[in-house]
Parts: C-alpha cells; sequence; structure tokens
C-alpha cells in the first residue's frame, strides 16, 4: 500500500469528474480519507471538499493543497500552463506525488501539441516533486465525435492511413478505477517518477467499425485519409487537433508492454460498448 490517503484533484470537467466520483467510492470504503476538488466552481456532487482557487495567485493553491499526498492535474489542453504554478505551490505546500495531466495519447516526442506537458514534466524534476504519468490512449467513451470526423451516429466516420494500425483506447470511467487502485495500493517505490500505460481495449479502426456494424445493423461510410494529406494540414495549420489525433493513431501503433497487470481485477470494458448509438 502506498500509504497515500489525501488526495487533490485540480478540475472537475471531462476527465476530473470521473476521477472524483471514483476516489470518492473508494473513500466511502475506506481506502482513502479526503478527496479535494480545486476548481473554479464552487459546488461538486458528493462527499468531496470543494475548494475554489484562484491558480493566479501561490497562497491561495498552497492553503488549498494543505495536509494532501497526491495532487492530481486534469486541466484541459488549452489551460495547461496553469500546471507550472500549481506544481511550485504543491512542492511548497508538502504534496508527496503530483499526477501531470497526461492522460490520453503519449506527449512524449510532440512539442506542437504538448510542450506545456514537456515543461511541467521538468519543472516537476527540477523541484524534486515525485511525479506519476498515465498514457491511456484516445478515451474510448469521448473519441467518437464530431470534431475528430469520428461522430458514428451520422453514418459517416473519417481515419487517417488505411485504418489498420492497432490502437489502445481506455474509457474514462475504467482510467479512473485503474488510477485510484495503483495510487492506493502499489508501493511508494513503485509510483514516484514513472509512466503507466494503459490499454482497455487495443483494436484497429476497421476492426472496431466492422464490430460496430454487426453489433448494430448500422452501415458505416468510412474515408482514408492519407497520412501525407494530414501533414500538409498540420504544414498549414500546426493546432489542427483532429489531423494531428489521426497521424498519431495511424502511424504510433499501441504501447509494446502495458501496465494492466497492476491491476489484476481491472476488467476494462471494450471500445465498442463505448460507442455511441444513433
Amino acid at each position: 500500500m502506498s500509504g497515500y490517503k489525501n488526495f487533490a484533484v485540480v478540475g472537475a470537467g471531462a476527465t476530473g469528474s470521473f476521477l472524483v466520483r471514483q476516489l470518492l467510492k473508494d473513500k466511502a470504503a475506506g481506502t482513502l480519507n479526503e478527496v479535494i476538488v480545486l476548481t473554479r466552481q464552487t459546488t461538486f456532487d458528493g462527499d468531496a471538499r470543494v475548494i475554489p482557487v484562484d491558480y493566479s495567485n501561490k497562497q491561495s493553491i498552497k492553503d488549498a493543497l494543505a495536509g494532501v499526498d497526491v495532487i492530481i492535474s486534469t486541466i484541459s489542453s488549452a489551460a495547461l500552463g496553469v500546471q507550472a504554478a500549481i506544481a511550485e505551490a504543491a512542492k511548497e505546500a508538502g504534496v508527496k506525488l503530483f499526477v501531470p495531466s497526461e492522460f490520453g495519447v503519449s506527449s512524449e516526442g510532440s512539442p506542437t501539441f504538448f510542450g506545456a506537458k514537456t515543461s511541467v514534466r521538468s519543472q516537476l524534476r527540477a523541484l524534486g516533486l515525485p511525479y506519476a504519468l498515465f498514457y491511456t490512449g484516445p478515451y474510448a467513451d469521448w473519441v467518437w465525435q464530431s470534431a475528430l470526423d469520428l461522430d458514428t451516429t451520422s453514418g459517416r466516420v473519417s481515419v487517417g492511413g488505411d485504418g489498420d494500425k492497432y490502437i489502445s483506447f481506455t474509457s474514462r470511467p475504467d482510467i479512473a478505477r485503474y488510477v485510484s487502485y495503483v495510487l492506493t495500493h502499489l508501493p511508494v517505490e513503485q509510483l514516484e517518477n514513472r509512466s503507466f500505460r494503459l490499454a482497455g481495449d487495443t483494436k484497429s479502426f476497421n476492426e472496431i467499425f466492422k464490430a460496430y456494424e454487426a453489433k448494430t445493423g448500422k452501415k458505416l461510410e468510412v474515408t482514408y485519409i492519407p497520412v501525407s494529406e494530414l501533414d500538409a494540414r498540420l504544414a498549414s495549420n500546426p493546432q489542427d487537433f483532429a489531423a494531428f489525433l489521426h497521424k498519431v493513431l495511424a502511424t504510433a501503433g499501441p504501447a509494446s508492454k502495458t501496465d494492466n497487470d497492476l491491476y489484476p481485477d481491472w476488467n476494462p470494458s471494450s471500445v465498442v460498448d463505448n460507442i455511441p448509438v444513433a
């Protein structure tokens, strides 16, 4: 057991809300003592202590983190810059482990979109504040949306490459269960300054679409985007996240080894079971 009993989650939105709910379940089971939510909101359903924080005020952050063992950041990509102030305040407040907002595809080797994530990792090392990174692949319960050309309810989807590259997906409820489990059950020395690679389900887009059609009886119109076209889109607009994501998924492939076995009873859901049906 890690001995970590007091947790703070920064943000309670698309990712953080799942983590807060899971931590509260584990609190009710006696696994941990306290769950604090640092947010600009003022309320959150459940037995969490909500503390509105001014992220431009280090003392405000320090006061909120008093007595916290682990801070989990779920800051959105648009606000990643505030993690620097949070990390500095966390170190001064005596936080023992920092989990930066690394959920999703690995940020290593992609400065265009993830420069702020690389920066905070360097900062944590410089501060001497132990950290844990969680790479989950695309969210199995979120990625199916029109902004990413993957809205299955429309009957039309687009993917990069030929659709045969294997990809690891994990749903947000499964991510929350895994993160809470390892942070409370693994020894401290197995948590500090390392990354965890999760794979709730690993399939190619072509396999996913075939299984979806078999399950629903609905035919999907699939457009395959050449990687060269994705490169051209990124050259024209380096902030084109849909092009970036599809290029990564078409070329990177899944992790050669996962850390799923650290949670023996995890049993994550399949990607097809997370796809919305019209």
